[in-house]
Order: structure tokens, then sequence, then C-alpha cells
């Protein structure tokens, strides 16, 4: 059984697409350089396969300009006063590495699941590993707004949700940086876990699906249980029909969620 990414980043994300956007305006204006937008444009609205060997042929060029380099800044710096290049690069970007992400159940263990991720250009993903800071561009993003349906963080933390879970797959890549890009990623997570709206709770649930496939991960998500784990016990309380103060002996008996979930999260 495989589960959908949530409808409303689909959503979202396919507004963003068709949106047009004033790429030569843009460039008059300075945001972003005529390199840029060719590079934007060789693999903007192209088949996947000539996306593929589009960002092959220029490995290199594409990490600069989502990460900058030594030619210049990022695209999502350059552009930190237009909220449209911002979104419109934030869609591009996870198209590039994300592709589609879903989960499903192992067929030798129903209880387990399992991430799945076809990403459009794997090399690229690792060439964003080879910068000395392969989040910084992003992670401001995340607070950008403290409106918990705010496009930019929404899409921001699609993003690093999968780059960041694709890093925890190769043991040379989960370096330092991955472990401070992740509790600022855990703190955006659970502001949507704490919104009324059930869309972004279901945001936030599969994206720490993805993040915890490491012990250190899951280390990092116990330390900040406040914000994180408490949230996700009360959406489940809501599910359940059992108020914070119920008595039912599901949340006051002496098999404690809270235990239970502690030794799974201790565990290796």
């Amino acid at each position: 059984m495989s589960l959908d990414p949530p409808t409303y980043l689909n959503s979202l994300q396919n507004n963003i697409r068709a949106r047009p956007i004033p790429w030569e305006g843009a460039v008059r204006a300075g945001t972003i350089t005529e390199n840029d937008l060719k590079r934007i444009k060789a693999v903007d609205k192209v088949r996947k396969d000539q996306r593929i060997q589009t960002v092959e042929a220029d490995r290199d060029a594409y990490r600069s300009l989502l990460l900058g380099g030594h030619q210049g800044k990022s695209v999502l710096e350059s552009a930190a006063k237009r909220v449209d290049v911002i979104q419109y690069m934030l869609v591009l970007a996870s198209d590039l590495i994300n592709g589609w992400c879903s989960w499903m159940t192992s067929d030798s263990d129903p209880s387990r699941t399992l991430t799945v991720f076809d990403v459009d250009v794997p090399s690229l993903a690792s060439a964003l590993f080879e910068h000395q800071s392969p989040y910084k561009p992003f992670l401001p993003l995340l607070s950008h707004s403290t409106n918990p349906e705010d496009a930019i963080p929404l899409l921001t933390s699609s993003f690093l949700a999968n780059l960041i879970s694709t890093a925890q797959t190769d043991s040379s890549k989960s370096d330092s940086q991955t472990n401070e890009a992740l509790p600022k990623l855990y703190n955006y997570l659970s502001t949507l876990t704490k919104s009324q709206d059930s869309g972004l709770q279901d945001i936030a649930v599969q994206e720490y699906s993805a993040l915890l496939r490491t012990k250190k991960a899951r280390e990092l998500f116990w330390k900040q249980r406040q914000d994180t784990l408490n949230p996700l016990i009360d959406i489940l309380r809501a599910a359940a029909g059992a108020g914070r103060d119920s008595d039912s002996t599901m949340w006051s008996g002496g098999a404690s969620i809270r235990s239970a979930t502690e030794a799974g999260l201790s565990g290796g």
C-alpha cells in the first residue's frame, strides 16, 4: 500500500508551475542573471529525459544555481524580494531533486513503513552535497512567515525533507551539517502539527516519516519531543476522540503511549 503525497502540497505545486513568471523583467531588474535564466529555461517544462541530460551535462552550474558559488549567489538569495521567483524555484528544485515520494508498507513486515523516492536527477542531489553549505540558502526560508499556510516554508520543508532523507541513505553524507539542519526543520514541522488544519498535519507527518531514518535523526527528534512528539500524540488523541483530560484507560492506563514511543525512539 502507498500513501500519495499530501493533496494540499500537490495542488500548491501545480498551481505555482502554471503561473507565468516575467523572467526577462527579473533579469533586467538584476534579480537573476542571464546565465540563471538560461539554465532555468533549459530544464523547465521539458521532458524528463531532456531534463536529466541537461543537468547531467553541467551539474556544477545547477548546483551553483541552487546553492551559489564562486560565480555568485544562489538564485534563492539573489531573488529574495521576489516571492513569485522563490516559489517557482523551490518547486523546480523539488522537481529536479525529489521527483516524487511515496510511503509503502513492507511486504515482509506490514508494520514497517518504507519511504520510496523517484528522483529526476540523482546525480544533482549528490552534487549538492559536495557544496560546503548544502542547506544554507534553504534553511532561512523556513522562517519566512509565521503563517503555517505560507507557501515558501511549505515548499522549502518538502525539498529539505527529501534532500536530507537522501543524505541519510549514504553515511558519508550524513554529516554535522545535516544534524544541524534537522532541528530547524523539526521546529518548522512542529508548527504544522500544532495547526488545526488536517492537510498541514498530513504534510508534517509524512515528512517526519521521511526524516526519521537514522538513529541520530530519531535522537534529535526525541530531544525536541515537547514540540515534535507531543503534538503528534495530541493528533492521535483527537482522532481517537479522547481529550487531554480524558479518563480513558487508553491514555491514563499503565500502557502509556509516551513510554512506548520513548522505547521505540531510543532503539537503534
